[in-house]
């Protein structure tokens, strides 16, 4: 039953137990005098010794006991909720009793413990030395503390009896690593104060987080290099004519970073593997014309694209924008979704299969037609975070062995360190300058009840100058924090409030038809305002939208306020943005610096990078990654981790690839342990592509 619940909670090893690091340290090398504790404040966790004087049982509720020191008479109480009863025959009267856990204020002024660890036999074989160093370690439900702790120091020692490291020894002494078996001592065992100074504690986590990213690096490679061939072969000379025709077609001059960004994708479509490449750029950067010149660059080889859309009215949009190009760049371009109707569907993909649509644009449905199209050289994909490994299991190599190239495209900025460290089996460009000078719209922040209202006198304002607007809210219907906006209620008082203007409302709930229905309305002008949850995100491109207003903003985090109000401002007129602020909140509240730091700054590299540091990198694409999620602990990377995390990463990736350049079968003796911890890794990782 113990093993079953631990492997619940992903541990199934002896190495899975201990990276599961401490979430702090207690310091119970001496017990604290009962008539201290009052000068200590809440929270503090004490060592204490005392003698039982009163027992109190409540039957199925809880348990008291009161201890006394034998000098001074001062008094604690012990307080237990969990079966009372038994628990009380361990605590006679007169006993002397030793015990650890945080301190507390009950409401009567009492100080108590609440469910304190019972410690007198440990004490006593410690005699005079206390508990010393004691590691603080989350809970596993089902499991107890106790026992936990004796599986630790069992693996502890058989970790140190043979040689676990997967860092091969050359490398460690390259990097001057210590051995994984020191610093999990390290962080798992400390013997003195010194062993908890920050400084050692990040070295030894350092050393624990790097071995993950040296796996998940070397899974991400063996993957790549597992015999798959490319669909399609771009040769040099025709990539460079299709690049100056697609640059042609447009009525801008590409940026310098677009320009990069062609040529990057150009040598990848010249070599033997199929292009897996991250396209990641600032909205507005021009993701979408480089995406166009890739196809481009496939066409004149004679192949195909899809390109895939997170909704069938963006796609709509993406192929009425890309036209124009599209026909003086000679390609056929189509929109092929859930609303194209039946006649003109079976001629699309008819066409399709014949080859003679060269850009087929939807969303992820279009994966059902890769088997039909002999000639699909490239899949591009818009919003990586939205195409999962299951998705992606519907591009992995036919009978054949050949397999359609990939772009993946991210509006959310990310730094190139971090990209390499979440998408490691993926190679990266990067957007760095927007076309023609065109930057997001200016964030206002709204505090107060006059600052809000002034915002929606503004959004009256668009709509009485023939503009549309967007209102968005955090919450969809039922909040259980007082006083918060849902989109549910504000789609009701908005209705009314702005009559005859027509308000539509938009969040997850409702049926994918009916998200498709209010998009298009939205798109065509047949509603002026749209209420919406943060799903609106992405998915619509509307240049009459001039307005957009973010209720309880400061719920949000930085790189989503960055993508929301990119929403706005994309035609001719500019937009703004108001970031109204949750009822009462401080100035000084972190909620409120954020939306401050929003309003401070365009660069999205620079916000996503804030967000980063402030909610941590698994919440990047709203899912957690693989690589250093198992690791558990305060500060797993110590203050700096997230910048840390990608320079680990980065080194991880040159260690590896220097091991694959002289062993690439991972032949040699010093390398087989790494080699079946990255295939099993490898598997984990695309369980869903094998399937």
């Amino acid at each position: 039953m113990t093993a079953a619940r631990l492997r619940a909670r992903g541990v199934s090893s002896i190495r899975d137990l201990l990276l599961r690091l401490p979430r702090g340290y207690d310091d119970l090398r001496q017990a604290t005098p009962l008539a201290a504790l009052p000068g200590l404040a809440d929270g503090a966790v004490v060592l204490v010794q005392g003698t039982v004087r009163r027992v109190h049982v409540f039957p199925r509720r809880l348990l008291d006991v009161f201890v006394e020191e034998a000098e001074g008479g001062a008094t604690l109480r012990a307080r237990w909720f969990r079966m009372p009863g038994a628990m009380a025959r361990s605590f006679p009267k007169g006993t002397a009793v030793a015990l650890a856990g945080a301190l507390h204020t009950a409401s009567d002024g009492t100080r108590e413990l609440l469910q304190p660890s019972v410690v007198t036999a440990a004490l006593g074989a410690r005699g005079d030395r206390g508990l010393g160093l004691r590691p603080r370690y989350g809970l596993v439900a089902g499991v107890k503390g106790r026992a936990l702790e004796k599986m630790r120091g069992a693996a502890l020692a058989r970790l140190g009896e043979a040689d676990a490291d997967l860092v091969p020894a050359a490398a460690r002494a390259r990097l001057a690593l210590p051995k994984l078996a020191e610093a999990l001592g390290r962080l798992h065992a400390p013997t003195e104060l010194a062993d908890l100074h920050p400084e050692r504690l990040a070295s030894a986590r350092r050393r624990i987080a790097f071995e993950s990213a040296f796996v998940v690096q070397l899974a991400f490679l063996l993957r790549r290099r597992a015999g798959e061939t490319g669909a399609i072969v771009v040769p040099p000379a025709a990539a460079a004519a299709a690049r100056a025709r697609s640059a042609a077609a447009f009525p801008f001059a590409p940026t310098a970073s677009q320009v990069r960004a062609l040529e990057e994708i150009a040598a990848d479509l010249a070599g033997a593997r199929p292009m897996r490449r991250l396209l990641v750029g600032d909205v507005g950067s021009g993701k979408t014309a480089v995406a166009f010149g890739a196809a481009a660059l496939v066409a004149s080889a004679g192949g195909q694209t899809l390109m895939m859309v997170p909704t069938e009215v963006l796609a709509e949009q993406q192929t009425r924008a890309l036209a124009p190009a599209a026909a003086r760049a000679g390609l056929r371009v189509a929109a092929l979704t859930g609303a194209t109707p039946a006649a003109v569907r079976a001629e699309l993909v008819a066409a399709s299969v014949a080859g003679e649509v060269q850009l087929l644009i939807g969303t992820q449905a279009l994966l059902g037609l890769v088997p039909e199209l002999p000639r699909l050289g490239l899949a591009i994909v818009d919003e990586q975070h939205r195409f999962g490994v299951t998705q992606r299991g519907a591009l992995a190599p036919g009978r054949d062995g050949r397999a359609p190239h990939l772009l993946s495209m991210s509006a959310t900025p990310i730094p190139r360190s971090l990209a390499l460290a979440l998408h490691g089996d993926l190679d990266a460009s990067f957007l760095t300058e927007r076309p023609g000078g065109r930057a997001p719209s200016p964030a206002v922040v709204c505090a107060g009840a006059d600052a809000r209202a002034a915002a929606y006198a503004r959004l009256g304002e668009a709509l009485a100058d023939g503009a549309q607007a967007f209102v968005v809210c955090p919450v969809r219907e039922e909040a259980r924090r007082p006083g918060a906006v849902t989109a549910v209620a504000a789609h009701a008082r908005l209705a009314r409030k702005l009559a005859p203007a027509r308000v539509g409302l938009l969040h997850g709930a409702l049926p994918v038809a009916d998200k498709e229905a209010a998009l298009r309305a939205f798109a065509e002008g047949r509603t002026d305002v749209l209420v919406a949850t943060t799903v609106v995100e992405l998915g619509i491109d509307v240049p009459n939208a001039t307005v957009m207003i973010v209720e309880d903003a400061d719920r949000l985090g930085l790189a989503q306020l960055h993508q929301l109000r990119g929403r706005v401002g994309r035609g001719a007129r500019p937009g703004i943005c108001f970031l109204v602020a949750s009822a009462g909140l401080a100035s000084e509240a972190p909620g409120m610096q954020r939306l401050a730091r929003c309003a401070a700054t365009d660069d999205g590299f620079r916000l996503a990078e804030a967000d980063l540091a402030e909610r941590g990198f698994g919440d990047l694409w709203g899912t957690a990654q693989a690589g250093l999620g198992e690791m558990e602990g305060d500060g797993a990377l110590g203050a700096d981790g997230l910048a840390e995390l990608g320079a680990l990463a980065a080194l991880a990736r040159r260690e590896v690839e220097a091991i694959l350049a002289s062993d690439p079968e991972l032949s040699d003796p010093a390398h087989a342990a790494l080699g079946r911890a990255a295939r099993a890794r490898a598997e984990t990782l695309f369980a869903a592509e094998a399937g």
